[in-house]
């Protein structure tokens, strides 16, 4: 079972809420929850990683991430301005570690609807033994 904790106030902000959800599909592995916030058109680079272009080429690459589950996820911040917008926080992996991370998003339009472009970091929490 998945823990969700935001710690951002998303009140009646409909560009924070959409950054909410897309963290909490991620953090669910729903593949359809994540594509239905894109545009056909996004582009995603996972910096360091890969550099994702299109919905076919976001499936694939989310199909194959399916099989790695988060027991608990932490958003500390949602911040929107305009047609942008990030969100930062901390997941944690059901098979053990945690990962920090940060999304800046581009929304297609300054409504906020959909996001055109996402730049993702991610940087794995060491624990000492």
């Amino acid at each position: 079972m998945l823990k969700v904790s935001v710690n951002a106030d998303c009140g009646n902000a409909p560009k924070k809420l959409l950054l909410r959800d897309l963290n909490i599909a991620f953090a669910r592995a729903d593949v359809e929850g994540i594509l239905d916030k894109f545009t056909e058109d996004i582009r995603w680079r996972i910096i360091g990683e890969a550099d994702l272009r299109g919905k076919a080429a976001v499936r694939e690459a989310l199909e194959k991430m399916q099989n790695v589950l988060a027991s608990e996820l932490v958003i500390h911040s949602i911040i929107t301005q305009g047609r942008e917008g990030a969100v930062n926080g901390v997941i944690t992996m059901e098979q053990g570690g945690s990962v920090a991370f940060c999304d800046v998003c581009q929304f297609a339009s300054a409504a906020g609807k959909k996001i055109k472009l996402m730049k993702s970091y991610a940087v794995e929490i060491k624990t000492e033994d």
